[in-house]
């Protein structure tokens, strides 16, 4: 029996994600460890392969940019649900109080490919995703 999933990639996070971070503005975010990723999304990490995590350090910035190589592709969607959990959660904090920032979280990219799954919240999301899918 074969199973093919599409999309997805083999080359290392660090090969994957050094490309769409070249493309982040200076200061636009920071690079977070592993724990950080786990205890901001709540997923384990166990089941990854690799993560790049970047945040802005401002409370009153949600950007964000998370991407991760899974061990297996059936665990794309648990992840895809968890951020999604996270964004929901977001939006519900800043929804009346920063309607910049809940607009920026309305707008966010969440995409899976494979065993990759690709989540940005920031004023160039679509630089940063097509920055993602070229690097696949």
């Amino acid at each position: 029996m074969c199973i093919l999933s599409s999309g997805g990639t083999q080359k290392s996070i660090d090969e994957v994600s050094a490309p769409v971070i070249s493309v982040l503005a200076q200061d636009q975010m920071t690079k977070k460890t592993n724990a950080d990723a786990s205890k901001a999304f709540g997923f384990d990490i166990s089941k990854t392969e690799g993560i790049a995590y970047y945040s802005n350090d401002s409370v009153m910035d949600v950007s964000e940019l998370l991407i991760v190589k899974l061990n297996s592709a059936d665990d794309a969607s648990e992840f895809k649900t968890a951020i999604t959990n996270r964004v929901t959660d977001l939006q519900n904090t800043y929804k009346n109080y920063a309607p910049d920032q809940y607009a920026l979280l309305q707008d966010c990219i969440i995409k899976t490919s494979g065993n990759t799954v690709f989540y940005c919240t920031a004023s160039n999301a679509d630089e940063l995703y097509d920055a993602f899918k070229k690097a696949l």
